[in-house]
């Protein structure tokens, strides 16, 4: 309520100075300079009191009603520019579920005219299953916003849409409930392309798992009649262990795809980092790892966040040409965010490429020059899905430093000790 009615003060501040009326707006003017420093809200409060003051001080009461009409006028416009311009479907219903108004991007959707849909029945009509209407209506009239709701609605050709929709309740003084505006977006294309995805990944993993397992079976065989440490067969393996990692970030990359909101969840990023830590230092590749991390660091994140701080990990040693790598880890709250928390991953190696970083902080996808970089672009998306922050940056030893800031589960995530 405060942002309409800061519109509509700023709307009858420029009707004031439309229409000539330089003393009132002058007088509203000092009003707002001498409370400036106020809290937003109390600002609002008082702007819009006073308001009522200088309208009667400086104006007669045709002048006053002839003012509050054209500001008036000047919102509704404005907001009917806005609902007539949106591609997305624009919908008002009354309480009984009859629409009452139907933009342009509505037609545009469904195919239906306003004058076709207004005083129709918006569930029997567009759903695809009326019932769940009286479940949105019930929310609706609790206070409840719908947000993202992924349903099916029918448009004029008699085919089904795949749509997300928005919702919000209307009230009044005398009725209280007073029905819901929608906003809908057809997404069928989308999700007809998460399909398609979704089926031949499957197909290629299943694939890449059994031609591999016949691939490791020969190899066995042909392993037995050759001298211990062959060279061409330690490649091979590398290979065949490479070929099955892209398989499993690829199922990793259609989990975070399927995902949502209903994905984040609290996890204790320090319980987390010590179970990844013990399991780099049990690794064949030597290395000095120091990590100062408090007892519990509760975040909310996605849930495939151990990949991404195990992708972070592997990188600092494996790719460090250093004869024992040297990689230090912290976590601390964010200094820039008191409700973040913040995963430092540090090593002493060459430095990271240019094309990897970019695909670490890049604001869209870079091309790949190689199949690590999907590994890096799944922990981009696992952290941007997790609300969370992406930093490289030179670390201290010359190499590269990572960091990764997270939505805190709580204020303060106790002392850090040394693991």
């Amino acid at each position: 309520m405060k942002r309409h009615t800061e519109q509509f003060v700023g709307a009858l501040f420029r009707t004031l100075a439309d229409e000539g009326h330089a003393e009132a707006q002058e007088a509203l003017l000092e009003a707002y300079q001498s409370q400036a420093a106020a809290d937003r809200a109390e600002l609002v409060h008082d702007l819009l009191s006073e308001l009522v003051v200088v309208l009667g001080q400086h104006l007669d009461e045709r002048e006053e009603v002839d003012v509050l009409t054209d500001a008036i006028e000047v919102l509704l416009n404005r907001f009917s520019a806005v609902i007539e311009a949106s591609p997305a479907a624009i919908l008002v219903v009354d309480t009984d579920g009859r629409i009452q108004l139907w933009n342009d991007g509505a037609e545009r959707t469904f195919g239906w005219t306003e004058s076709e849909m207004t005083g129709i029945s918006y569930p029997e009509r567009l759903m695809d299953s009326p019932e769940t209407f009286e479940e949105y209506l019930r929310r609706l009239q609790d206070g409840e916003r719908l947000t993202g709701v992924e349903t099916r609605h029918h448009n004029r050709d008699g085919g089904v849409l795949d749509v997300r929709l928005w919702a919000a309740p209307l009230r009044s003084k005398e009725n209280g409930f007073d029905g819901a505006t929608f906003v809908i977006s057809d997404i069928s294309d989308r999700k007809q392309r998460e399909q398609r995805l979704s089926v031949l990944n499957r197909l290629l993993r299943h694939n890449i798992r059994n031609d591999m397992a016949v691939v490791q079976g020969r190899l066995e065989m042909l392993a037995e009649e050759l001298p211990d440490d062959n060279p061409h067969v330690e490649t091979i393996e590398r290979r065949i262990d490479d070929v099955l990692d892209m398989s499993e970030t690829a199922r990793h990359i259609e989990r975070l795809g399927d995902g949502g909101d209903a994905d984040l969840t609290e996890l204790d990023l320090a319980t987390l980092l010590r179970d990844r830590l013990d399991r780099l230092r049990a690794g064949t590749v030597e290395a000095d790892i120091q990590a100062s991390v408090p007892d519990r660091a509760p975040v909310f994140a996605h849930e495939l966040l151990p990949y991404a701080v195990d992708n972070v990990l592997e990188n600092a040693v494996e790719h460090n040409d250093a004869t024992t790598p040297r990689v230090a880890v912290d976590v601390s709250p964010a200094p820039e965010a008191s409700n973040r928390v913040a995963l430092h991953i540090a090593d002493d190696g060459p430095g990271l490429p240019d094309t990897e970083r970019k695909v670490l902080t890049a604001d869209t996808e870079t091309q790949l020059t190689h199949s690590t970089g999907v590994g890096l672009w799944l922990t981009r998306w696992i952290i941007r899905s997790s609300d969370g922050e992406l930093g490289v940056d030179t670390s201290r030893f010359g190499g590269t430093r990572v960091s990764i800031r997270l939505p805190s589960a709580r204020a303060q995530s106790g002392a850090s000790h040394p693991i």
